[in-house]
């Protein structure tokens, strides 16, 4: 992933969070191909956790700072997830342990998270145009 300098930690965190999607994406469409390989364990990629510790805590009271030159904590990124094997609740009789529903519905929502953060870094890149370029909408 390349450094997005002008877009700040605020850029870097949303192209991070679109590699992470990219990533589970991958994973998601494996679990689907291998849904008839007998003995295959279907794969989650989490990441959530890890990218939530890497931001400041929501309720955390802000530092004082009283210079121009003091800086606030920000995004520590990039993270990277972790891949973990799926077990199924009721096995298949081949030992398999996608389950085509549940493997469908979080493709869908993944798809829908990363849409979602696909437009707020378009976004942003479109503002820092426009302040370039020096024109409003």
């Amino acid at each position: 992933m390349a450094e997005l300098g002008l877009l700040g930690a605020a850029g870097e965190f949303k192209a991070n969070l679109l590699d992470l999607r990219q990533q589970r994406q991958e994973i998601i469409t494996s679990n689907v191909a291998n849904a008839n390989t007998p003995g295959y364990k279907a794969k989650r990629f989490e990441f959530e956790d890890v990218l939530k510790e890497s931001l400041p805590p929501r309720d955390e009271l802000a530092m004082a700072r009283t210079s121009a030159t003091h800086l606030p904590k920000k995004y520590d990124g990039p993270v990277a997830g972790r891949l973990q094997d799926v077990e199924t609740p009721v096995p298949k009789g081949d030992g398999n342990s996608v389950d085509m529903e549940q493997e469908m519905a979080m493709q869908a929502a993944n798809q829908l998270l990363y849409n979602y953060a696909a437009q707020s870094l378009s976004s942003q890149i479109g503002t820092m145009r426009m302040v370039i370029d020096g024109t409003t909408r």
